[in-house]
């Protein structure tokens, strides 16, 4: 073929329209000419850097033309925890947050003022690259609340300077900005408030213009909820005669469901709202009830609904739940376990209304049991249910209590469901009375269970998840035998998984108090790569995962993370 002139104004704008990276990777592989003109937007589609990076920020705004082709930009922690932005085991501290005036030296004092300073420069810095990414439509923010966080205010009193002056009512932050020059679909947020913080009067993203932004198809937040009062909501309108109940909930969601209702088209909404100091300091709920704003939304092309420490009325969940049918994603939890405190996010007790065969389209599921359990006898079967958790024993048909029954015998209807026959003239094993949750789950890979004490209901497991690719256990486990290895007899029954990949939770393949670099866990992971092939996370003795790779010569090697320790 011969070779043709590439018009180069034409490609990089077609090009500019190309959103996946691997996309625009292939593409650029095909010639020099293409690979020329890919590149820029190969280099500048994804930015990951530091707020302090400051350089990053004046190149993009002396190069607009380059700042036009960053599609996603992600701002991280100065001291990053290790887990990444979002993630619920991030290091925060528990106790109260708010700032203390301390008894630092002069020298710290000035120092502490010059970093605020150096700060406010680069968020500033920051807001002006802003306004040149155009095309931005992904930004999150893993960082301390910005110095610079009081968009739209009125910088004057209107009694102050000259008649004839203009009264600027208006200022620039980061959230302003990406609402007023960006695209701005996706969008992640961390607010740490006033938690750890060098300012001595700090102003937490949820106070501020955040939620003035609207259209977004990807919302997620993560709050510490910090008042300038700790003792906020003490006086919460408890009886006299209620002593012993929890003080309501304290923070007003009001601008959440705000910034909701201007995002029709969203596709993932994820809400986590810490306020644990109010049950510590003052014994209030640390729950904040989303019932108001679960029951206004009516969002059809909603995929993804993860929620922590917030809770939903009944009712209103179920609604939602019959309302939204494209769900592929859901999950909630609470994280604090305490007897006065709720133990669900909503406990779906009339389950009963909800929808037959709920959910056509769900993929994965992550509650607790007595959540998970109602629900998932409803959902339309078979399911394309990829990932699920947390199941128990009982729910494929395995109590523990079963195998002390000396008139129980199992069938084959425990692990395969009852026949056509049975199902046509509706037996107890389907629909809402299901018995074994896991069948007809064609599609099941990623598995997390509780419980699981007797090799009985492991068989059983293995035996309803032929396709399993990695399982977690938590809670009780197996009492294995101690004269022996532990692998040696849980690899007969993990063997029985062919694609295992991942084995995570509280069984371990290891004897207590081995040592990583010792010849005898050499031989054992040998047995165990031999029984689970494809094998490549276990958890150590210590609760760390371990990776399973190979050396140049293909033998097999245990590393563990952030470690130099490693079995040769």
């Amino acid at each position: 073929m011969a070779n043709v002139q590439l018009n180069g104004d034409v490609y990089a704008h077609l090009l500019s329209f190309v959103s996946s990276p691997s996309d625009l990777l292939a593409v650029s592989l095909a010639n020099k000419e293409l690979l020329t003109l890919a590149e820029p937007e190969i280099i500048y589609r994804s930015i990951r850097c530091k707020l302090g990076n400051d350089a990053v920020w004046e190149h993009l705004i002396a190069n607009p033309a380059q700042a036009s082709r960053v599609r996603e930009l992600e701002v991280l922690r100065e001291n990053l925890s290790g887990y990444g932005p979002l993630d619920e085991e991030e290091k925060i501290p528990e106790s109260s947050g708010t700032f203390k005036p301390s008894s630092k030296s002069a020298d710290e004092d000035a120092l502490a003022t010059t970093s605020r300073e150096k700060t406010e420069h680069s968020e500033r810095l920051l807001i002006q690259a802003i306004q040149s990414l155009v095309n931005l439509e992904s930004f999150t923010w893993d960082h301390w609340v910005p110095e610079i966080n009081q968009g739209e205010e009125v910088l004057r009193d209107a009694g102050e300077g000259d008649n004839d002056e203009p009264l600027e009512t208006y200022s620039e932050d980061v959230w302003t900005a990406l609402r007023d020059h960006t695209q701005l679909k996706r969008l992640k947020v961390v607010d740490l408030g006033r938690k750890d913080t060098r300012s001595p009067d700090p102003r937490p993203i949820f106070d501020s213009t955040i939620f003035t932004l609207g259209n977004l198809t990807h919302f997620d937040l993560k709050m510490y909820y910090s008042p300038a009062d700790p003792l906020e909501g003490e006086n919460g309108g408890n009886d006299e005669d209620s002593d012993d109940e929890l003080l309501p909930p304290r923070v007003k969601i009001e601008r959440i469901q705000e910034l909701l209702s201007r995002c029709p088209n969203l596709e993932s909404l994820a809400l986590n709202i810490i306020d644990r100091d109010f049950y510590y300091l003052v014994g209030g709920n640390p729950f904040t009830n989303i019932g108001p704003i679960i029951s206004q939304l009516h969002l059809p092309r909603l995929t993804s609904l993860k929620l922590n420490d917030v809770t939903v009325d009944d009712n209103i969940m179920v609604t939602f739940l019959n309302t939204h049918p494209a769900l592929r994603i859901l999950s909630a939890f609470l994280s604090l376990l305490e007897d006065d405190l709720p133990e669900l996010p909503f406990s779906l007790e009339t389950y009963d209304l909800l929808s037959d065969q709920v959910l056509p389209n769900i993929e994965l599921l992550d509650l607790r049991p007595r959540d998970l359990r109602p629900l998932l006898r409803a959902v339309k079967r078979p399911s394309p249910l990829h990932s699920l958790g947390t199941l128990e024993p009982c729910d494929w048909n395995a109590p523990e209590e079963l195998e002390n029954d000396e008139n129980y015998v199992s069938s084959l209807d425990d692990v395969w469901g009852p026949s056509d026959e049975e199902a046509a003239e509706g037996g107890p094993t389907r629909g809402r009375d299901l018995q074994n949750l896991l069948t007809d789950l064609p599609n099941l890979r990623i598995l997390t269970v509780k419980d699981v004490t007797t090799f009985t209901q492991l068989d059983k497991l293995v035996r309803l998840t032929p396709q399993l690719e990695s399982i977690t256990f938590h809670g009780r486990s197996i009492d294995l035998n101690p004269s022996s290895h532990p692998h040696t007899q849980l690899l007969p029954y993990l063997s029985r998984w062919p694609r295992l990949a991942s084995l995570k939770g509280n069984y371990y393949l290891w004897p207590k108090g081995c040592d990583i670099k010792s010849q005898e866990i050499g031989l054992i992971l040998r047995d165990i790569v031999a029984a689970c092939p494809l094998l490549r996370e276990a958890t150590w003795v210590d609760g760390r995962s371990a990776t399973i790779v190979r050396n140049d010569k293909g033998e097999p090697r245990l590393e563990l993370p952030d470690s130099d320790e490693t079995n040769p």
